[in-house]
């Protein structure tokens, strides 16, 4: 079967209904099915290999899983969901941005060179702003909180995503958003907990 975005003019919840109708469908039929769409929850809900194409040519193959947690470039990562993209440089093992660095064993050979980290947004610590506290210091500048989720949109202090949007998107749990006590204006400190780091000549921004 060959589905050309089949759901795309229905509302959300009717969506997620029919996908899951579609999953056991297939389950129970054991047809190949083909499914075209731009919906990456789709995607990863419905398939059991997911491909993933970039201007015409395959970015990467794989199980839902694998392109989720092993994305084979930046396009792949940049696509797949929320991301921050960081601009630094990479350095014997490490990547330094403004105010913090994170470990990058992958690049140990690396000598300052340009390099790009992405990081989704419940990959991102958040603490109010103190003397000596290290990572990118930020402002809070809009909080939307609904239900178990804290969004925020932080503002640096210095630029880190050049030629991107310049909010960093954070996310926290509403328990430790409602025990940090900030408001929208308040300084913080952001620090990635962990990143995925690709080298100038193979990360496209």
């Amino acid at each position: 079967m060959l589905l050309d975005e089949p759901f795309g003019a229905l509302d959300a919840k009717v969506r997620k209904e029919l996908r899951r109708w579609l999953r056991r469908l297939h389950d129970e039929l054991h047809v190949t099915s083909i499914f075209v769409t731009h919906d990456q929850e789709e995607a990863l809900e419905v398939a059991d290999r997911v491909v993933l194409m970039n201007r015409g040519q395959i970015e990467q193959v794989g199980s839902p899983q694998q392109v989720w947690e092993q994305p084979a470039s930046p396009f792949v990562y940049g696509f797949l969901g929320d991301v921050n993209l960081f601009h630094g440089r990479a350095h014997e093992g490490l990547l330094h941005l403004d105010g913090v660095a994170i470990a990058t064993p992958e690049h140990a050979s690396a000598q300052d060179a340009q390099a790009f980290a992405y990081v989704r947004p419940h990959e991102l610590s958040v603490q109010a702003y103190a003397p000596g506290l290290r990572g990118i210091a930020a402002t809070l500048e809009r909080a939307l909180v609904v239900g178990p989720i804290a969004r925020l949109e932080l503002l640096p202090k210095t630029p880190t995503q050049s030629g991107h949007d310049p909010l960093i998107e954070a996310h926290l749990s509403t328990a430790e958003w409602q025990a940090l006590g900030l408001q929208e204006g308040d300084e913080v400190v952001v620090a990635p907990k962990k990143a995925k780091v690709f080298l100038h000549d193979t990360a496209a921004a």
